[in-house]
């Protein structure tokens, strides 16, 4: 039987997500911190990874800034992140990673399936394949300024650290509003400071 890792603390929508993980043929191993997580890693290589992000011990941001902070330990995985519905265009615009799938909270059990399953076809996909997932078009500066504002940075550090002046990122900054469907910077901040607030 073939694993999937489940960095949560808790289970998601109840039993949820153990019924969809064993209909899909695969065995969940949970990991609960970040020592399980590093271990069970180590010991499945080739598991798909999957990341609830509705709370836990660890913060959502903990999780993004921790998966950002080990891209080498992940690259080969497919992962998939549990999140809130409000945060599906955002949060994997803040990851590092190539190959990430989202399922939000209010998702039906059947959409739950599908994406397990997408998981694992992904997982075993030849390297150079296409995903069967769409990212979204924002650019690479627009990511880095976006990860920047999530651990707290405000326009003009952001600017400094990625060594760009000032006109510049607020030109990144609004054209990544758009791209994510939002409609001004306060709405941006909104999400960035909703999401860094959901497990506190």
């Amino acid at each position: 039987m073939k694993q999937i890792i489940v960095w949560s603390a808790m289970d998601f929508t109840g039993a949820g997500l153990q019924a969809a993980i064993a209909d899909c043929g695969l065995e969940p191993v949970f990991a609960r911190s970040m020592a399980e997580l590093h271990q069970a890693l180590k010991v499945y290589p080739a598991a798909p990874l999957m990341i609830n992000l509705l709370g836990s011990d660890y913060t959502p941001t903990d999780k993004i800034l921790w998966l950002n902070h080990h891209v080498d330990s992940v690259a080969e995985r497919q992962v998939a992140l549990l999140l809130r519905r409000q945060h599906e265009a955002l949060v994997p615009e803040l990851l590092s990673l190539e190959n990430c799938l989202t399922v939000a909270d209010n998702v039906r059990v059947v959409q739950l399936h599908e994406t397990l399953l997408q998981l694992v076809v992904n997982q075993y996909r030849p390297r150079g394949d296409a995903p069967t997932t769409e990212r979204g078009r924002l650019t690479q500066m627009e990511k880095s300024l976006l990860r920047l504002l999530l651990q707290g940075a405000d326009i003009r550090r952001a600017s400094q650290q990625l060594a760009i002046n000032y006109k510049t990122a607020q030109g990144h900054k609004m054209s990544a509003i758009r791209k994510l469907g939002f409609r001004n910077s306060a709405q941006l901040y909104k999400n960035l400071n909703g999401f860094r607030a959901l497990a506190s």
